[in-house]
This record gives structure tokens, sequence and C-alpha cells, in this order.
């Protein structure tokens, strides 16, 4: 693309219009034109920025200027970033709010909740210190929006609070959720990516901006273990950009190994659905986890590409591409469709279908969780991938006594609600569905009664599960030793894993309660014959 060497300089007030017609390369990679009516750069976005209903909000010998401090921004920060900006500026236009009249301010904070007023106020600053612009803001202006005090009151803040739709989920849910979702994806219910992006939001916490960006070669064996790369969000400066920064946790051997199978059959899959268009031997570990696929709502396939067809596929034999990546919107239509599938677990406290499609949930679990174990700020910080403490002291604020509290009022639900073990006990292992198939024996334990084999931690995963088939006279004593040293391993490396097993445990127990309880009643009856 030929783009003459005067259109690259900052603009004036002669050159603008020029400049403004003039190729520009986004944050993302790819080339949009200023003066077009829509801009679209990343094809991984579902929507355009409009930034012509946003420039009508301020005076029109201001609004060309605006155009171009809009197109800047789309050069130096995520196309999401700027549908932000254009849509918090469109709604200030229809409701006649300037956001450079400093006598609008006050209007504007009303109009819009935090995180909106807070992005308005971080793009004037923007425009401000944006010294390719001739006409900007003055100073007098962006110290007004730095003093004007936020809006938000901390009463109303989900955590604090403990929102029952909202804030943290409580133990007791999280473990209904946790043996809901093992159970809807070993019978095939729940597709390997809602329940891989279930599993990843439960244990770790993260934004869904964070999660999105997964790759399979994020997931990692070494010598000390299982480890999985998660990217950070949000950041500043040097460290900003999509997959720019990392961390690593340590992950669940288990997980691990439910990602490895599925990565094989993405890659089948990928080598089936498009031949030749890449390696996809040395691509697959650029292949994000959660994939955009085909919008077909106009009319369905059988079965959708695993992956939407874009140009440029063999570049992921060399790094990931943002464009391949699921949307929020696509994540959020997951989570939605999970919340009304028959026998999705319901909270004690509302009686209603839990909520996990709303805002950061499980980041708010997370947070409290390990505030209640015991963490320091940074500790918790670490864990969440902030930069400060400065969020994470909230958590801090709620204590273990009102969590406690909140459980000991639905002890009443307890037994309802977690229901720990739902299998079926037999006495003899020819009553047991599947008792004559070798490959559905659970070593000297159980029967396994699921039409499909599933791959995961026998017998450790299998006494919370529907099809679990436990044997009366089994030593399920050594099995429970067993789950608990497991447990204990678990937590010595990763306390945020560790928890996954009291679920198993529970359920152990209850099998082994329930087996003394007929044991004892079958010799009562015999001693009275």
């Amino acid at each position: 693309m030929n783009i003459a060497v005067s259109a690259l300089e900052a603009p004036n007030k002669g050159s603008l219009e020029e400049w403004l017609n003039t190729p520009r390369l986004a944050k993302c990679g790819e080339f949009f034109t200023p003066s077009e009516p829509m801009w679209r750069p990343s094809k991984s976005a579902r929507s355009s920025v409009n930034w012509q209903a946003a420039i009508a909000c301020v005076p029109s010998h201001w609004q060309r200027w605006l155009h171009a401090l809009l197109a800047y921004r789309m050069m130096e920060v995520a196309q999401g970033t700027v549908e932000l900006a254009t849509s918090i500026l469109s709604r200030a236009a229809q409701i006649g709010l300037d956001p450079l009249n400093e006598y609008h301010l006050i209007d504007l904070r009303e109009r819009f909740n935090t995180s909106e007023f807070s992005a308005l106020a971080s793009l004037m600053k923007y425009w401000q210190e944006c010294e390719s612009l001739e006409q900007r803001p003055s100073q007098v202006l962006i110290d007004a929006y730095e003093t004007l005090p936020r809006k938000k009151r901390l009463q109303n803040d989900v955590i604090l609070r403990l929102d029952p739709e909202q804030g943290p989920l409580t133990q007791v849910e999280q473990d209904a959720l946790f043996q809901w979702a093992h159970e809807q994806f070993c019978h095939g219910i729940l597709d390997p990516e809602s329940y891989l992006y279930l599993r990843l939001s439960m244990i770790y916490g993260q934004r869904g901006m964070q999660l999105r960006m997964i790759v399979f070669g994020d997931f990692i064996k070494t010598e000390h273990g299982y480890q999985i790369r998660i990217f950070w969000a949000k950041q500043k400066g040097d460290d900003a950009g999509w997959r720019r920064k990392s961390e690593t946790f340590n992950l669940d051997e288990d997980l691990y190994n439910t990602v490895l199978a599925y990565r094989s059959i993405v890659r089948a899959r990928l080598e089936q659905e498009y031949p030749g268009r890449a390696d996809w031997n040395k691509a697959i570990e650029h292949v994000p986890l959660f994939r955009r696929k085909l919008d077909q709502r106009g009319g369905r396939r059988k079965m959708n590409p695993v992956m939407a067809d874009l140009p440029d596929q063999n570049a992921l034999e060399q790094t990931p591409q943002e464009k391949f990546h699921a949307s929020s919107k696509a994540i959020r239509h997951w989570l939605f469709q999970m919340e009304i599938i028959p026998g999705f677990p319901t909270s004690p406290r509302t009686h209603q279908p839990l909520k996990i499609s709303r805002g950061h949930r499980f980041r708010h679990t997370l947070g409290t969780d390990l505030s209640n174990a015991g963490l320091d700020e940074w500790s918790i910080a670490s864990a969440l991938m902030h930069a400060n403490t400065h969020t994470v002291r909230k958590y801090r604020a709620v204590s273990a006594e009102l969590m406690r509290l909140i459980d000991e009022k639905m002890s009443d639900h307890l037994a309802l609600v977690v229901r720990a073990f739902t299998g079926t006990i037999v006495t003899d292992r020819a009553l047991a569905k599947n008792g004559d198939r070798v490959d559905r024996q659970i070593e000297d334990l159980a029967v396994c009664g699921a039409d499909n084999v599933c791959h995961l931690d026998a017998p450790f995963t299998c006494y919370g599960c529907s099809k679990f088939q436990p044997f009366l006279d089994a030593d399920h004593s050594a099995a429970l030793e067993r789950l608990e040293r497991r447990r204990a391993q678990t937590i010595d490396t990763d306390k945020t894993t560790g928890v996954l097993w009291d679920r198993a445990i529970l359920a152990c127990r209850k099998v082994i309660l329930e087996c003394n309880t007929l044991r004892e009643s079958s010799q009562l009856g015999g001693s009275d014959a």
C-alpha cells in the first residue's frame, strides 16, 4: 500500500482532510481509512466503530479534530476500547451533552456509570496530551474531569454487600456448579469449549478478555508439573497490547489432560475442514482455545466448522492471531445458554438458577475466597493479576464470619443443593448397568453406568457422578484416604485448585455412610428372621 510521506505527518488545519483520507494501521495490525463511514479493522470484532454519530456531541468546529482523535486512538488501542468511547460520545450527543463543556460534566457523570465516565475522562486526557493535533481541550477542562468526584457508593458494591446474583458465590454454590459442569461434560451435554471456559473461570478468576486470549500452546508441561500461561489485560506503557505480558500459574493434571485430548480433536478437524491452508501440526500451538465460529443465526448446519473461515490461517504457524479468537459477545452467549439448561444449579439464597453471565462474578468469588483463607493483599492482587492492591482491599472487608453466617442460613437447603453423591449403590456387579463390560469397571470399587468413556481421573472424579455405581462391600474408606491425600498434595502446590477435591471427598463420605446404613439394616433384618 503506497502512502504519501506527507500524509503520515501530523495534520494541521490545511492537511486534515488529506490525513483523514489516508489509510492508517490499527492496533490489531490491519489498515482502516478514517474517512470511511464505519471502521472495522479487527475481523474478530462483531461490530464496527460509528465515529459519525460520536463526533456530533461536540460543536461543529471541533468535530473534525475529534474525528482525527478517534483515528489516533484506533491506532494505539484495541478496537473494543474505541467502540466503547464512540458509544459514550454517541449517547451524550443524543441527550445534548457536550464533553468539552465544563458545565456539562456533572450531567455526564450522572448519565453514565463509573467505568463509562472514567473512560470518557481518559479519552479527554488523551486528546489534551495528543501533541499531533492542533486543536485540543484545555488543561482546565481536564483538571475538572479529574477533580470531579465519582458517584460510586461503596454500599452498592456487589462484593461488599455479597449480592446473590452478581457478588461472590458461596462455597455451596461453587460445589453445586462444579458438580453440574462435570456431569454435563462427561455425558456430552456441555461442549468442551463451554466446559473449559467455566472451569478456567472458576479456578483462576481472570477477566473474560484474558481467557479469550488463551491458545493451546499456553498449556505447558514442565519437569515440575503442569502450568498455564495467562496474559495481562489493561496494562499500560511498554507492556500494553494483546498477549504482550504474561504470568504462569499451576495447572491440575486432570485439566491439562482434558485440554490435550481436546487439542487433538481440534487439530484433526482443522486438517479435515481446511486441508492445505496451514501446517496444522505446527499451527495448533497458536490456535485459540476459544475460537471465533461461523455465525449461522439465519440457518443451522449439523456441525459448524471448528473455526471461522478467515484469510491467513497459515499465519498461525508463526504466532497467535487475534481475529481467530472468540468475541466477548460469543462467550456471554455460552454462559447464558448454560443458565437455561434443565437441571442447572439453583441458588439457595434466591431459589433461582445461579447467575454466571454477569460481570466478574468468578473474579469476585476467587478474591473473596482468598481473603477468607487468610492471604495478604499482595497475594490476592498477584492471583488476580492486579498491578497494585487498591482494588483488592474490598475483599479484605468481607469477613469470613459474614460468609459463615450466610452458609448457616442456607443449612436447611444444604442437603438439597449439595447432594454430593447422586449415583446408585449396588450389592452385586451383575445388578449394575454395564456390569458385564470390562471397560466400565472402576478398580474393585464400582461400575460406570455411562454410555461413553469420559477419560477423567477415575476413581477420584467418579464419586460425584450420577452414573457411578459403587459396590456395597467395597473398601471406600481406602478410596477416601487416597482422595484426601490427593487434595493435600494439590493444596501444597496450588491452594486455588485444591478446593475442587472437596466435592468428591464429600460424595465419598456419603457413599460410606449409606453403605454402613444398608449393611446395618440388612443385619437387623436377618436377626429378626
